[in-house]
């Protein structure tokens, strides 16, 4: 199941830019920069979360800033559950600033494991709380997300991997008033782990989504995104 996902996620690209040759659209240019931290307070319990900055290039109408603070509880070697609360807020050029407020519980299956490349399968429910700062009259959604992620590890060179994800948006409920409402987003990158405390990975991604409530316009937003992650592990003492 995990292969065809991520043919079927790459053949949606080659789709979507037949369409933007054919169909009115946009191709946007954007840079991403995110830190993530991950602190193991003990075997079972982690604490983590990302925090960064996106942007369109060419002329900065749209950017964002979020922090995303979060647990993980590892079952097993393979089961995890997960919780968190995103805060974002949007700068529109064209329109009013937005700010979101977003708890989200998830459960991941680390699966299937091998020597070289291993799998991660995320799913999560959003609970999506928007206000737009013009009269900060809020909106409420519902939203599932299905994240598959991996990584390659290249045994010549050991601190050296290649980070892969695909990663589906399904609405469930609410009309949250948005530039760019995702459908789909894939990426693949590489990754440097100097040690066991630091790793940086550069991604390129790409993501399909629509603008406003127009939805035979599509947008393709091509992502240039620069990863930090730093590990701490509580020293606990006898």
């Amino acid at each position: 199941m995990f292969f065809p996902f991520i043919a079927f996620s790459f053949s949606n690209i080659a789709i979507a830019q037949t369409a933007d040759s054919t169909n009115t659209s946009m191709i946007n240019q954007q840079i991403w920069i995110d830190f993530y931290p991950h602190y193991y307070v003990n075997e079972k319990l982690e604490y983590y979360g990302d925090a960064g900055y996106r942007t369109i290039v060419s002329e900065r109408s749209w950017s964002r800033l979020y922090v995303r603070p979060s647990l993980k509880y590892h079952l097993n070697e393979k089961w995890e559950f997960h919780a968190g609360l995103g805060l974002f807020y949007i700068f529109n050029k064209y329109d009013a600033d937005q700010f979101e407020i977003t708890p989200w519980q998830g459960v991941q299956l680390n699966w299937p494991l091998f020597k070289r490349i291993s799998f991660k399968n995320l799913v999560k429910l959003e609970e999506r709380l928007s206000f737009e700062t013009k009269d900060w009259t809020p909106t409420l959604g519902l939203r599932l997300r299905y994240k598959l992620s991996g990584k390659i590890n290249l045994l010549k060179l050991k601190t050296w991997f290649i980070p892969f994800y695909g990663e589906y948006f399904l609405p469930i409920e609410g009309e949250i008033k948005e530039v760019y409402r995702n459908k789909g987003r894939v990426g693949i990158g590489l990754g440097f782990k100097p040690d066991k405390k630091w790793q940086v990975a550069f991604m390129f991604n790409w993501q399909g989504s629509r603008t406003g409530s127009n939805e035979e316009l599509h947008v393709s937003d091509y992502a240039y995104q620069l990863k930090i992650k730093k590990v701490w592990r509580r020293i606990l003492l006898k």
